[in-house]
């Protein structure tokens, strides 16, 4: 209950897109979901909203005036269908990009994977392609395999107890 003279904040949930649990941050759970909003019910809050930013800031002052118009552009202004049809549309599309970009550096790490069990498992393989093509002399391929065999060592991994 309001006491009398006082403001019922459940007044003013459209402008902070509250009223009967929708969120400016919910997602409509299916993008073919009719976006529902009424002009009639949102030109009363905006009405409401002005009134309150010239209560708080009254145009007389030049610094409250200034404080007016930031914030009735940012909170009043825009308790209109046409606005929040579109802002829910932008948030609808947000997550699209990132995504793909998900998606793209997962496939990404897993080549990179394949490729380095590939290149473990047939080592040999490659090495002597290597050679066969003149790529790579067969000091180079030398000089590789002792590195591979120092580092299985290293790690206590070799072929037969690997098998």
């Amino acid at each position: 209950e309001t006491p009398r003279g006082g403001i019922c904040l459940a007044d003013y949930c459209d402008m902070f897109e509250v009223c009967a649990g929708d969120s400016k941050f919910r997602r409509r759970v299916r993008h073919d979901e009719p976006f529902v909003c009424d002009n009639n019910t949102l030109a009363l809050a905006r009405q409401r909203c002005e009134n309150a930013m010239a209560k708080c800031f009254p145009l007389a002052n030049t610094d409250a005036r200034k404080l007016y118009a930031q914030l009735s552009r940012q909170w009043c202004q825009v308790l209109d269908c046409r606005i929040r049809q579109e802002r829910s549309q932008e948030h609808l599309s947000e997550f699209t990009p990132v995504i793909v970009l998900l998606i793209l550096v997962l496939l990404l790490c897993f080549i990179v994977f394949i490729v380095v069990v590939c290149c473990v498992d047939y080592s040999e393989d490659i090495f002597q392609f290597l050679v066969d093509s003149r790529l790579a002399s067969t000091e180079s391929i030398r000089s590789m395999v002792r590195a591979r065999d120092t580092t299985r060592a290293t790690i206590g991994m070799n072929r037969a107890r690997r098998i």
